[in-house]
């Protein structure tokens, strides 16, 4: 019994300890995952945010929404010329397989000839002993085999075994002609017969003679077949890429004619700027640049006051979490007169130090959009002139998004001074009667 109880109370401290690590891990991801992800829209949103004042300056825009269209056509261009040089990179790669198919279909083709050169060589050879010699071979044998072996001659003297029509590929006709006179050597040579009393040493001399012609048939046969199903390929390739080169080619003709009408309806004097704003979408983040340039000024400072408001509440719980408990309590000693007592208090769990984040998190976001409202509806002023001087009021980002991590930061302290104003405006509590808003 005392066993089973052991195992039992093991069994629950492995569990415990298990999982406070893993609660201890999840809370360490999600605190390094909020920082990097608040961190980040803070870093894109005002990037975003001087990136359109400076696009506005350089390209002198002074009309709403001319920023945001703009970005949009130049983000387009960026992605056209992209598709363009994608289709341009695969017409290469496929002329690039072409040729590298083309050469091996050549390589083969080149052992194969040679093959032939290498048999007809030993016909010739045996040849030139039956001219010397006639009357060692049957007068049958020999005329037919000279017969065989001038057609071969006269079919080496035509051939230059060149490319027909400046593309690569054997020429069918001359490879057949090629083959039966190999053919019509080799019907001559199975008939061959020495007269009676040759001696033994030039039998023996011809037969060796015969044994190499057979071998460099075979050789040549086997090449020459390699080459033939090899060109087969190579032809069927050609036709399927032939087809897919037309086919990109004319969606590339309609890329270049879409590209030159993006910008038709625009003033020339104002290419430098646009070029240099499609240069800036071909980056690698260009996408997402291009997103956070089409919102609105008034988005970006709410994008940034979040993150700012949530990065404020994440700060402020790792510097809570890392003081490990130290907790002043007020007492009284006998004359009445307060005493400090320092108590130790543990600091939470893993899985409740997490929820506690996401809790303070979300109170330091709400805190935040809190202040961009308050902000926004003219009870703070934290407004500045337009750029350009034209007299519109726009937040100060930059302000707003210290207020909204300051908000975050203290979230209590936030909702106090928010739930004061909350009083103030709806006049709770007083008997004054109606505020000004006719409540």
């Amino acid at each position: 019994m005392g066993d089973l109880i052991r195992r039992v109370l093991f069994g629950r401290v492995l569990y415990v300890r298990g999982a406070a690590i893993l609660g201890s891990v999840m809370l360490i991801g999600l605190v390094v995952v909020l920082y990097v992800g608040f961190v980040v829209t803070l870093f894109a949103g005002f990037t975003a945010d001087i990136q359109r004042e400076l696009l506005s300056r350089e390209l002198e825009l002074s009309s709403p929404g001319d920023l945001e269209r703009l970005v949009f056509q130049g983000y387009h261009e960026a992605q056209l010329k992209g598709d363009i040089h994608a289709m341009r990179t695969e017409i290469r790669m496929l002329d690039a397989s072409a040729l590298a198919a083309a050469r091996h279909g050549l390589a083969l083709r080149q052992d194969a000839i040679a093959a032939w050169r290498a048999a007809f060589d030993l016909y010739a050879g045996l040849g030139a002993v039956v001219a010397e010699q006639p009357g060692r071979f049957d007068p049958d044998f020999r005329m037919a085999y000279l017969g065989a072996l001038n057609q071969a001659f006269a079919f080496l003297a035509q051939s230059d075994f060149s490319a027909e029509d400046g593309r690569p590929s054997p020429d069918n006709a001359r490879t057949d002609e090629g083959k039966e006179v190999i053919a019509n050597l080799d019907n001559a040579l199975s008939q061959m017969a020495l007269t009676p009393g040759v001696n033994e040493g030039f039998a023996t001399d011809i037969r060796s003679r015969v044994d190499a012609i057979k071998n460099a048939v075979m050789s040549f046969g086997e090449k020459a077949a390699r080459a033939q199903v090899a060109w087969a390929n190579i032809t069927a390739e050609q036709a399927q890429a032939d087809r897919l080169r037309a086919s990109l080619s004319a969606e590339l003709a309609d890329l270049r004619g879409e590209h030159a009408a993006l910008w038709a309806d625009e003033d020339a004097t104002d290419e430098g700027g646009r070029r240099s704003l499609v240069a800036l979408f071909q980056q690698p983040l260009g996408g997402v640049l291009s997103l956070l340039l089409q919102m609105p000024g008034i988005v970006l400072t709410l994008l940034v006051t979040v993150a700012a408001g949530g990065l404020g509440s994440v700060v402020s719980f790792t510097r809570r979490y890392r003081r490990v408990g130290v907790a002043d309590v007020a007492n009284r000693d006998e004359d009445g007169a307060e005493v400090a007592e320092v108590a130790v208090v543990a600091p939470e769990t893993g899985f409740a130090a997490a929820g506690h984040l996401m809790v303070m998190t979300g109170e330091g976001i709400a805190a935040a959009i809190a202040i961009f409202l308050f902000t926004e509806a003219g009870m703070l002023m934290v407004t500045q002139g337009g750029p350009d001087g034209s007299g519109n009021i726009e937040i100060s980002a930059f302000l707003v998004t210290f207020m909204a991590f300051v908000s975050g930061f203290m979230a209590e302290d936030a909702f106090n001074k928010i739930q004061d104003a909350g009083r103030k405006l709806f006049r709770v509590g007083g008997d004054d009667g109606p505020g000004a808003a006719g409540m």
